[in-house]
C-alpha cells in the first residue's frame, strides 16, 4: 500500500511545473499582437521618429551641413520671430490652406453630387476624366499650366483676346498681386479629384429611403441636399477638408517648379523657405526650426479640424 501511494503521489504534477506552460501560453498570447506590428514600429521609428527628433535637435543649432554642429539654443527662433520674409510666407500658407479648405471641397462636392445622384450617361467616363489630375506628375502639372498663363502664347490670355477683353491679359506668374492665386488654381485643380472620390463613396453609402420619404413628404431637391446628404456625409466631408488643409501647408512642388517663391517672393511659402534655408543657403538649423515650427501648425490645425469633426459629426 505504501508504495502505491508513493507511486500515486509521484504522478501528481507539481503545480509550479502545471503553472508554467499556462504562463508562457498567456505571454505568447498577449505579444503576438506587439510581434505582427514590431517590424512597421520598427520602419516608422527609423524613417519618421528618428530624423524628426534630429530636425528638433538641429533647429537650436548653428550648421552648414557638413561641419561639426554649434549649439546657439534658441538664436533661430528668435530671428525666425523677426524674420519679415518667414512671417510672409506663414500668411501665404495660412491664405492657401483657408482656400484650399473651400474652393476644391466646394468642386469635388458638387462633382460628386452630380455623379452620384444623377443618372448622367457616361458618369463612369467622367470620374475617370476628373480624377486624371490627381495622378499626374507635378511636372506634368506645372507645365500644363505655365503654358495656360504663358503672356505671350498662353490659351488663357488668347481666350482673353478673342473675347475682346484684351484689357485683362496679364503675366500672371509675373504679377505679384496674380502670382499666388494662380499657382493655387493649378493646385486646387489636382486636388478636387481626391475630395470628389471620397465624397462620391460617401453619398453612395447613404440609403436611398430616405430620399424617397423625403420626396413624399415633398422636399424639393435642395431640401433632400441640406437636410438628409449633408448630415450624412458630414464625417468624410471634414475629413476631405482636413486632407486639403494639410496639403495646402505643405505645399511646395508647384510653387518651386513654376516660381521659385517669385516675383519678389509673392508666392513664398513655408516648405519652400525651408528648402531655400537648408539647401541653397546652407543654413541648416535656421530651416530646421522653420520646419519644426510648419510642423506645429500641421498638428494643431489637425487638431482643430478633429475636434470640429468631433462636434458636427455627433454621435453614430
Amino acid at each position: 500500500m505504501a508504495s502505491l501511494a508513493t507511486r500515486s503521489l509521484s504522478k501528481v504534477p507539481d503545480r509550479r511545473e502545471a503553472g508554467r506552460p499556462g504562463r508562457a501560453r498567456a505571454f505568447r498570447e498577449g505579444a503576438s499582437p506587439y510581434l505582427y506590428v514590431l517590424p512597421a514600429m520598427l520602419l516608422y521609428g527609423t524613417f519618421v521618429c528618428y530624423p524628426m527628433l534630429r530636425l528638433v535637435q538641429y533647429s537650436f543649432t548653428k550648421w552648414d551641413g557638413t561641419s561639426t554642429p554649434n549649439n546657439i539654443g534658441l538664436s533661430n527662433y528668435n530671428e525666425l520671430i523677426r524674420d519679415p520674409l518667414f512671417w510672409q510666407a506663414f500668411r501665404h500658407n495660412l491664405e492657401w490652406m483657408f482656400a484650399a479648405i473651400a474652393i476644391p471641397t466646394l468642386i469635388g462636392l458638387a462633382l460628386a453630387i452630380v455623379l452620384a445622384r444623377s443618372h448622367l450617361f457616361g458618369r463612369t467616363i467622367f470620374r475617370a476624366v476628373f480624377f486624371l489630375p490627381q495622378i499626374l506628375s507635378s511636372i506634368v502639372i506645372a507645365a500644363i499650366w505655365q503654358w495656360l498663363y504663358s503672356p505671350s502664347f498662353g490659351a488663357i490670355n488668347a481666350a482673353l483676346k478673342a473675347a475682346g477683353l484684351s484689357s485683362l491679359q496679364q503675366g500672371w506668374l509675373g504679377d505679384t498681386n496674380f502670382a499666388l492665386p494662380a499657382v493655387f488654381i493649378a493646385w486646387a485643380w489636382t486636388a478636387y479629384g481626391f475630395a470628389m472620390v471620397i465624397l462620391i463613396a460617401a453619398i453612395q453609402s447613404v440609403d436611398e429611403e430616405y430620399f424617397d420619404a423625403a420626396k413624399i413628404d415633398g422636399a424639393g431637391r435642395l431640401r433632400q441636399m441640406t437636410a438628409i446628404l449633408l448630415p450624412a456625409i458630414r464625417r468624410p466631408l471634414t475629413v476631405v477638408m482636413l486632407m486639403n488643409a494639410i496639403a495646402a501647408l505643405q505645399a511646395f512642388d508647384l510653387v518651386f517648379i513654376m516660381t521659385k517663391g517669385g516675383p519678389i517672393n509673392s508666392t513664398m511659402v513655408l516648405a519652400l523657405y525651408v528648402y531655400q534655408n537648408a539647401f541653397i543657403s546652407l543654413r541648416v538649423g535656421y530651416g530646421s526650426a522653420i520646419a519644426v515650427v510648419l510642423g506645429i501648425v500641421i498638428v494643431i490645425s489637425s487638431l482643430v479640424f478633429l475636434r470640429i469633426r468631433g462636434l458636427w459629426g455627433g454621435k453614430e
